[in-house]
């Protein structure tokens, strides 16, 4: 056995959870190996010293605020994460429009003075109708829109 896997087994040597050929070689390492000797009497130290210590009681209303906490957390993580895919919708749902409407205005876009286009003049300005629609519904495009 070398170092490194009698370091990493110190804890379960220590606590006798070793057995068989693991055990006797672990020993026959820490007999010869200073080091590591050394490692495990620290490790040994450590937990008698640890080992006396008293656990700290919890609070009475310990339990009571843990469970409060627990369905406080059950309740407001779905509300979070509800607020986040909705607006993730919302905002995929604008760019998608916004890029429909760009690439469906240039994809159609036309001359408002072309052959199958008629001009109307009225008070608020120059409307251009596009006929060649007019199957569907009629196409009116501002050209100049606004007082003369």
């Amino acid at each position: 056995m070398n170092c490194k896997s009698v370091q990493n087994r110190l804890s379960a040597y220590l606590d006798r959870e070793l057995g068989g050929d693991e055990l006797l070689q672990m020993r026959a390492h820490l007999s010869m190996c200073r080091d590591c000797r050394t490692e495990a009497e620290g490790l040994r130290s450590l937990r008698a010293l640890l080992g006396g210590m008293a656990a700290p009681e919890p609070p009475a209303d310990f339990a009571a605020k843990l469970t409060a906490n627990v369905l406080r957390q059950k309740v407001e993580e779905p509300r979070r994460a509800f607020r986040a895919s909705a607006l993730m919708f919302a905002g995929v749902t604008a760019c998608s429009m916004a890029i429909t409407f760009a690439v469906y205005g240039m994809s159609h876009h036309t001359d408002t003075n072309g052959p199958n286009s008629r001009v109307l003049e009225g008070n608020m300005g120059i409307l251009t109708i596009d006929d060649r629609f007019s199957n569907t519904a009629p196409v009116i495009s501002a050209a100049n829109f606004g007082p003369r």
